[in-house]
């Protein structure tokens, strides 16, 4: 799979765009721009119809102005920002922008745009779970990770399904019972599959749902990392992914059954912000199923 590499950079101006003391970066950025897009290997990059991107609000400061683009290569962004003109450009920093920036890089498919939701996301990943093949700064080595949708009857599919399937009968207590119901019609219609292939390889997976009996909800099922890849937060991965997807679809809440048996998962459910609910349908009569619930936030979805 060809993949190419988003960037995010943000950083918070000491003055206004108009004021005199930022004149000497508003000036320059048309030749840096320029330059950026005259670089071999640069594909994209966010800007308004007055060719930048400072006027573009995702933080609640005004003067906090964003930076997306996307490149070939990680090789392809090195060349530019360490080129003369970026280097002296970026040297200067400390004239307009207050201390301190936010940073991040992450892996696409090739052809694809990220949004302003997909980088916030990712920096909201960052600052949650720390810096992986996910979510990245310069400088740091990951093998390239991209999570894409797929349908149920993909070949990838199959294997991983039935080793996680494996996995939960052979540890689920006794008196438990396995939920592992999901079908093609459930990810077609008001939900999704995704794959998380790290270096080529798929290695991790999940789903949502929508929940018939709850409005506005859905559930995450069948989620699941090979045992060898699970020091690289491929779960976390997959699951960021949910919720960006889910609340980018509409949904208001997301809701999980898990058992409590399986400490990993639960751990990694409230890291990213689910806590424990009263069990709901199919899981009401089930006495060691643990259910956990996460409120989303559909401001973020009508921003991107």
């Amino acid at each position: 799979m060809q993949l190419h590499l988003a960037q995010l950079n943000v950083a918070t101006l000491r003055q206004s765009m108009d004021h005199a003391d930022t004149a000497g970066f508003a000036d320059g950025l048309m030749p840096v721009n320029s330059l950026a897009e005259s670089t071999s290997g640069f594909v994209w990059r966010m800007q308004t119809d007055a060719g930048d991107a400072t006027s573009i609000g995702i933080f609640p400061n005004p003067l906090t102005i964003p930076n997306l683009t996307v490149w070939e290569s990680l090789a392809a962004l090195r060349d530019f920002v360490y080129c003369s003109l970026h280097r002296d450009f970026s040297h200067r920093r400390a004239e307009w922008f207050e201390v301190g920036s936010l940073t991040v890089m992450w892996w696409i498919p090739a052809g694809a745009t990220p949004t302003v939701h997909d980088a916030r996301a990712r920096l909201g990943f960052i600052e949650r779970f720390g810096p992986s093949p996910y979510a990245f700064e310069m400088g740091q080595q990951f093998a390239p990770l991209v999570v894409v949708r797929r349908d149920l009857n993909h070949p990838d599919v199959g294997p991983m399904i039935e080793q996680l399937n494996r996995e939960l009968i052979d540890t689920e207590p006794d008196g438990g019972k396995c939920f592992h119901s999901l079908s093609a019609a459930e990810v077609q219609d008001g939900g999704a599959f995704f794959v998380a292939y790290l270096d080529d390889a798929p290695l991790a997976c999940g789903a949502y749902r929508r929940v018939d009996a709850t409005p506005g909800a859905a559930e995450v099922k069948r989620m699941w990392a090979h045992p060898d890849s699970r020091g690289f937060k491929l779960g976390a991965a997959i699951l960021a992914t949910i919720v960006q997807a889910a609340t980018a679809d509409g949904y208001r809440e997301l809701k999980l059954e898990t058992g409590e048996h399986l400490t990993a998962a639960v751990g990694l459910y409230r890291r990213a912000g689910f806590e424990q609910c009263e069990p709901w349908g199919e899981y009401t009569d089930s006495p060691l199923s643990h259910c956990m619930r996460m409120t989303l936030d559909a401001s973020v979805a009508t921003s991107a």
